[in-house]
Parts: structure tokens; sequence; C-alpha cells
């Protein structure tokens, strides 16, 4: 909205600065469109000698030539974008914006006097940058077509021109098109500008009614209660699955080794305690026949040692030598 104010600005400021420049300028002067970021060349193509030019952006000098030298007069205009030349005696202003848009004149005077003035009215545009089409449309059942109701968009220059083309041709950002069912369309959306051109292609298919967005949801809802529902119900059954099996290893076998270490019945030996016979932790004891044997590896290597030592032995170790 500013972008457009400002243009409608500068174009009243054109016509009023040149009604007021006076009959001495060169026609109607020369009209100019510019990008943003291009240059303006502003060229005073009179010969050297005794030629004194100034240079005017809406009427406020910014630079002037004199004496073979051309010197700035207005800093804050076009700061630091000023190029100047006094061999061809020209000024270019570069990176041009928008808000440069107006009228420069070029006012010349030399030993014969008053030389006629140039103007040249310039309009910077900004560029096309993107073009993208919108769209939605509505059924008639009754007679089996869609109306696509178009809009074209694009970024950059805020008052670009619209063109169609393809299927159907036409002007202006907005556009309608009857589309039978099961048929498609194609259309082509250019926006243009003095400066710049970019355009983009959309098919549209008349496929019936169209699709309620709502239902999309409630698909999509039902999909994850079902999904949550089976993943519950699966670690449900493996839990109770789990504690079926821990409660059979406990029973099943009716004793288990722990209860077969634990099991002692006062007056009775171990083996004759445990119900299914030996088990591994049977004491040495339970399996002594007699007495008389050895019980460790010890005594059986000791076993026929004298209880007293003789007159022919020391001790009982050189009996065992």
């Amino acid at each position: 909205m500013n972008a457009f104010q400002e243009s409608c600005c500068s174009s009243l400021a054109v016509l009023l600065l040149f009604l007021l420049q006076g009959s001495r300028a060169d026609d109607a002067g020369v009209y100019v469109h510019k990008a943003v970021g291009d240059s303006l060349d502003l060229i005073a193509d009179y010969p050297k000698e005794g030629l004194e030019v100034k240079w005017k952006y809406n009427r406020t000098a910014f630079a002037e030539y004199d004496k073979d030298q051309i010197t700035r007069v207005h800093p804050r205009l076009f700061h630091k974008r000023l190029k100047m030349n006094k061999d061809s005696i020209s000024i270019t202003v570069e990176d041009l914006k928008l808000q440069d848009s107006g009228i420069f004149s070029i006012v010349m005077e030399n030993k014969s006097g008053q030389l006629p003035t140039k103007l040249i009215v310039l309009h910077v545009h900004d560029l096309i940058r993107d073009v993208q089409i919108e769209s939605n449309h509505s059924w008639m059942k009754s007679n089996n077509i869609c109306t696509f109701h178009l809009r074209c968009q694009a970024s950059g220059d805020l008052n670009p021109s619209y063109s169609w083309s393809g299927d159907l041709v036409t002007t202006g950002p907005n556009m309608s098109i009857n589309v039978n069912l099961s048929e498609k369309a194609t259309l082509n959306c250019t926006a243009n500008n003095t400066v710049s051109t970019k355009h983009t292609i959309k098919t549209v298919e008349c496929r019936g009614k169209p699709e309620d967005p709502s239902l999309n949801y409630l698909l999509i809802a039902v999909g994850v209660c079902i999904a949550a529902v089976v993943i519950f119900g699966g670690s449900a059954a493996v839990c109770c699955w789990r504690r079926n099996r821990t409660g059979e290893g406990e029973s099943e076998a009716g004793i288990t080794v722990y209860e077969d270490v634990n099991t002692d019945v006062v007056g009775k030996k171990r083996s004759e305690s445990v119900v299914n016979g030996m088990s591994i932790y049977e004491t040495v004891d339970d399996l002594k026949v007699t007495k008389n044997l050895p019980q460790t590896l010890y005594d059986k290597i000791n076993y026929q040692r004298h209880p007293a030592v003789s007159a022919s032995t020391s001790s009982p170790y050189q009996e065992v030598l």
C-alpha cells in the first residue's frame, strides 16, 4: 500500500514539475523505466568550452560542472551512489531505488546563453520475483461441471499486469473456468511490468464434489485410536503370558533345587528327606558305608600310620616316607 501511494505521489510530482519547467525543456522529456538496482546516466552532450551544467532532481540541484570540474552541491541526495565523469560531462546514479522515481533535469549554459534543458522522467520498478496461482472450485452435480476460481499473485512489483493463456485467454489477476467431470484444463498466468516478466502454469481437474477436510481429520483420528488399542492389547497379552509362565515354572516340577536344599526332616538323613532321591547337595556322610574307610584324601594317605612312635621310628612322617 505504501509503495502504491509513493508511486502515485511520484507521478503527480512528475506532472507538476514538468509544467513548472517552462517551454525551454526539450519537447516533453524522455521517459525512462528502470529496475531496482539499475543505473541511470545523465549526460550533458554539448561542447565543453565555456559550458556550465547543473543536474537537478525534482528541481533540487545535486551536482554541477564548471571550469572542467564536477562537484556535489547536495551531499544527502544519492549519498554514495553518484559516479561523476568530467571527460564526458556526465553523472551516473547507481543502485536505483523505488523512491528515486521522479524528474531529472540537466540545465546547461554556455557563452551564447542558456541551452535547452534536458528532462528525464524516471520510473523505477521492482522486479517480479515469483508468480503463484491459487484456486478453489465448486461442484454442480446437476450438470457434472466443476467451476474453478483462480487468482494469480505475483511477488515483487505490487502492481504488475496479468494475462492468462491456455484453455482460456483473458486478462487480470482473477479468472473462472468451467471443466466437465473427469476432464482437465491447463492455464498459464503471466505477470509483467516494463522491466521484468514471470509466468507459471497450473492444471486443474474436475473430480466431482470437493473433499471435506474434516473427513480427512476424522479418518486420521480413527486410525490413531485403532493403533493405540492394538498396542495396548498386545502389551497386556504379553504381560499375562509372562506371568503364567512364571507361575508354571515354580509349581510344575514339584520340588526345585532350592526346595531340595531346604527340605530337612528332623531325625532323618539328607538322602531320606529327599523325595526324588539324591541331590547335588548330598553330604559325604550320607554315602559312607563304614567308618573304618578313609574319610578324606589326607586320611587315605596316612591311614596305616602307627598310633605311637616306636623304637625304630622317630616320627609318623618317617613311616610314610
